[in-house]
């Protein structure tokens, strides 16, 4: 549910992905530009994103072969210890021995059960902590430069009016944040800004810094709505600032995040190069979690009356 509270003179529509929408709002849909009502909200969003990425990276640490070998080895080596073989036991088939020795040690099974529970518990939880150390650090870097690390201008200042963009790039700012609104609240966004260094007057080369929706709208084709949005800013910039006909979009991905991978490929995206995690070593190489590159290349002719 959206709620509007004063932040000097400027009120701040504030969002957070576990709250309700307004039921009082209207039901209307629309786009925004990066305003400095949503600067909070704008902020909270790309946070909100990245604890969804750390809830997928939680699910894909669990169900990782190490994880479940590690639960199942505590189990068997329980069984090993206390399973009692006597040989005293009379079966005429293989069914039948098995079945006298449950009869015999069937306390031990039933509490290996509780062994496998306790197990998974302790170990799920442990794993998780990686995952939730790594997305910890990648929260901080955000709220450490109030944004700016995203959206390309501290949202501390921005929302205060106090931001006085002096550079050709940093006037676009605004325009290359991409909100989507419904009930009066933020319920996507997505940022670009563009890669200084690989872009050159020929081609023009646009990183998405951050891109995220409500879970329950990813279902309806949102998160490629986003996209299309990017590709169209882009040649935008591109025909305003007179780069060259060829442009290109990138995006970083993490490997389990699967959901996002086939949005992209549905849109034309293609993975550029993959590496094993760096900033956690842990996840990068006990459970082989990969950075991605994504990204795609196309072009626009200009219409005879442009040349």
């Amino acid at each position: 549910m959206a709620k509007r509270r004063g932040l000097g003179n400027i009120p701040q529509i504030s969002a957070s992905l576990d709250e309700p929408l307004d039921k009082d709002a209207p039901p209307t849909i629309y786009a925004t530009e990066l305003t400095p009502q949503l600067a909070t909200a704008s902020l909270n969003l790309s946070i909100e994103f990245l604890k969804q990425q750390q809830g997928l990276a939680n699910k894909y640490l669990v169900f990782h072969p190490f994880t479940l070998f590690s639960v199942l080895a505590c189990v068997f080596v329980y069984l090993l210890i206390n399973t009692t073989f006597p040989s005293t036991i009379v079966a005429h088939s293989a069914t039948g021995y098995f079945y006298q020795l449950m009869l015999i040690n069937s306390r031990t099974f039933v509490t290996a059960f509780i062994v496998f529970a306790i197990s998974a518990t302790s170990i799920f939880t442990f794993v998780s902590r990686f995952s939730e150390t790594f997305f910890k650090s990648k929260i901080s870097e955000i709220t450490k430069s109030n944004g700016e690390s995203v959206y390309g201008v501290n949202l501390a200042l921005f929302k205060t009016g106090n931001v006085k963009p002096t550079s050709k790039e940093s006037k676009n700012f605004q325009k290359n944040t991409h909100v989507i609104m419904y009930r009066a609240t933020p319920i996507s966004i997505i940022s670009i800004s563009e890669n200084k260094i690989i872009s050159n007057p020929h081609s023009l080369v646009m990183n998405i810094s951050t891109m995220g929706s409500r879970k329950v709208y990813i279902p309806s084709g949102i998160l490629e709505d986003l996209v299309d949005w990017a590709l169209i800013r882009t040649k935008e910039i591109a025909q305003k600032e007179k780069y060259g006909s060829s442009m290109k979009v990138l995006i970083n991905v993490y490997s389990f995040d699967t959901v996002l991978k086939s949005c992209l490929r549905k849109k034309g995206f293609s993975l550029i190069q993959s590496g094993k995690l760096q900033e956690n070593r842990i996840l990068g190489g006990l459970f082989g979690v990969q950075s991605e590159l994504w990204g795609v290349q196309f072009h626009y002719e200009p219409a005879k009356s442009e040349k």
